[in-house]
């Protein structure tokens, strides 16, 4: 018995040590910090604190039962939404919608430029993927969705569509929409220009497509969301910070 406690602690010092060094290697390659960038670390760190609890088990054991008791059932409690959101944000990027008819308009989500105005990664991926549509519905319009943030030379849209302009996609089909600031914007504003125009197809990071749908429909469209691949040096943060934002999203974003 002993010995399992303590392979269990190692391996939950081994798991904390990796949550750290995601978030310092993410840290050296990825533009910006956010939530997601910082959760593998936040989560490492009380991993560590767990696999030492020998250390300090005796003063838990002075705590009320009464007050232990709430923690535990609050930890599980939350591990259950935790485990419950995070399949619905997996099987959601696996699903590939199917319809009898063809949107008029394809919606593609910005989500961050390099200083140089060139797309990162994640968002290159979007606009390969809205290529590849677009090639195989050649008379959709495409929708470029995203404001300009604080470190973005431009708006995101405005950049999405020189990208794809550039790949020899024609202009008179890229709508541009370059206020928005968070998903629910992206839908919001893009429902004002669209007008009656209710159904939709989007492309996002196949993390992202379970939420976008919500917020796609709340904002009065019927929509369906196609997932490119996320890029690999931040899936794990992605996945994590998708969580706390559909969160959010259930609480606070609506129309």
């Amino acid at each position: 018995m002993k010995r399992n406690i303590e392979i269990r602690q190692i391996i939950l010092f081994i798991i904390g040590i990796l949550g750290i060094l995601d978030t310092i290697i993410v840290r050296a390659y990825v533009q910006g910090m956010d939530l997601g960038a910082f959760l593998p670390a936040i989560i490492g760190i009380a991993c560590i604190i767990l696999s030492l609890k020998p250390l300090y088990e005796r003063h838990i054991s002075r705590i009320h039962p009464i007050i232990r008791r709430f923690v535990y059932w609050s930890f599980m409690l939350f591990l259950f939404v935790f485990i419950l959101l995070e399949s619905c944000i997996i099987f959601g990027g696996i699903y590939q919608p199917s319809t009898d008819t063809e949107p008029e308009y394809l919606v593609v989500l910005g989500c961050g430029i390099k200083p140089d105005g060139s797309p990162t990664l994640a968002l290159k991926n979007r606009l390969d993927l809205s290529m590849e549509y677009a090639k195989e519905h050649p008379d959709t319009y495409i929708v470029m969705s995203g404001g300009q943030g604080p470190n973005e030379p431009m708006p995101e849209a405005h950049a999405m569509a020189y990208y794809l302009i550039d790949r020899g996609i024609n202009p008179e089909r890229i709508i541009i929409e370059d206020r928005s600031s968070s998903t629910m914007e992206n839908f919001k504003y893009t429902k004002q220009i669209l007008g009656e125009n209710d159904e939709i197809a989007f492309i996002t990071n196949n993390f992202h497509v379970f939420r976008s749908n919500i917020l796609a429909k709340r904002n009065g469209f019927t929509a369906y969301g196609y997932g490119a691949p996320t890029p690999g040096i931040v899936l794990i943060n992605s996945y994590l910070r998708e969580f706390f934002a559909i969160v959010k999203s259930l609480i606070f974003d609506h129309p």
